[in-house]
């Protein structure tokens, strides 16, 4: 090995290090979505903005268009 690939080593070396202790890093555990269809929208679900606006209002975080029929969701924590 020349002078040069000895620097080297520990420098890929330590960055080995860094790629294995993100792969290693602590798991971030994601809540649960549950989604109702609204009470309060009416006729077809267009706009998503106006599903969320319309959501907020039941109580809900947001709403999102879904289906054939583009029915209003709303959408929040379980």
């Amino acid at each position: 090995m020349g002078l040069s690939s000895q620097r080297m080593l520990p420098a890929i070396a330590l960055l080995f290090l860094l790629l294995v202790a993100t792969e290693m890093g602590p798991e971030v555990v994601e809540a649960r979505t549950c989604e109702s269809q609204s009470h309060r929208f009416r006729g077809p679900c267009v706009r998503e903005s106006n599903c969320a606006s319309v959501c907020q209002t039941e109580g809900f975080p947001g709403g999102d268009c879904r289906g054939l029929r583009r029915r209003c969701f709303c959408t929040g924590p379980c």
